[in-house]
């Protein structure tokens, strides 16, 4: 019995530890697509790449954790594509 709590107590850390970097993720996300969409940055720039490869990243690591398959397929894809546009960027 002793060992299903502290597993519980474990799993629900987890949980937390999660949903905080969600929210940190969803904020690299908005930041991101809101300087993007205003010009500020461009959706080529390593600031804009990175924001997205980090917080689509933060993202599907939640939605693994929360078993949202859907959202977790999506976002490591969003954040692949990121992450090789930062390794190989587009030539202009």
């Amino acid at each position: 019995m002793t060992i299903v709590i502290i597993f519980e107590e474990i799993s629900q850390k987890n949980m937390e530890i999660s949903m905080i970097g969600a929210y940190f993720g969803m904020m690299m996300v908005l930041i991101a697509f809101s300087c993007e969409s205003r010009g500020i940055i461009s959706s080529r720039s390593n600031k804009y790449l990175i924001l997205m490869a980090l917080g689509e990243g933060l993202l599907t690591l939640r939605a693994y954790v929360t078993s949202e398959w859907p959202f977790a397929v999506l976002g490591g894809i969003w954040a692949i594509f990121a992450v090789y546009a930062i390794i190989y960027p587009p030539t202009k």
